[in-house]
């Protein structure tokens, strides 16, 4: 399944896929933590023939229903333990900005003060990767800091 993200200025970002139905669904994470899940029709792709808005909460309820882990529970508790600390999941583009680099060729801990703290490959967790760690097309980096740092990093991430 390929799954397209979007990066929407000012609000967040948007992920789109079609289901193995055949119907195309989006989903835009928004920078307050709030989702909207939107149905497009078969026919008319530009159609959006439903949305839902889950606040953070429902969002999390909902991904436990789905097989999710308690990982990103967890995330958003610690979010909320340190007042404004930023957590973002960075999906890491085809080409361009540091795929097929090292984290240390970004130099993004020097120039943004954020953090990589895991990147999760094939479904497998790399925990606290080091300078010397090569990103690849469809890495999932996560990356914490300040709202502005995060901001930076996900720009040198992906260009």
């Amino acid at each position: 399944m390929d799954i397209f993200e979007t990066p929407l200025p000012g609000v967040g970002v948007r992920y789109e896929f079609t289901a193995e139905s055949g119907d195309r669904v989006g989903i835009v994470v928004r920078r307050d933590g709030k989702r909207d899940i939107g149905i497009y029709d078969r026919e008319d792709p530009d159609d959006c023939t439903g949305t839902l808005e889950l606040s953070e909460g429902d969002a999390s309820a909902l991904a436990e229903l789905l097989g999710g882990t308690n990982i990103t529970a967890r995330l958003e508790s610690l979010r909320h333990t340190v007042e404004g600390l930023a957590i973002e999941w960075i999906t890491m583009p085809a080409h361009g900005g540091l795929t097929n680099r090292t984290i240390g060729d970004g130099r993004i801990r020097t120039t943004t003060a954020a953090s990589i703290v895991a990147v999760i490959r094939d479904e497998v967790g790399v925990p606290g990767p080091g300078p010397s760690f090569e990103l690849r097309a469809g890495d999932t980096v996560l990356v914490m800091g300040s709202e502005h740092a995060v901001g930076q990093a996900r720009q040198i991430l992906i260009g």
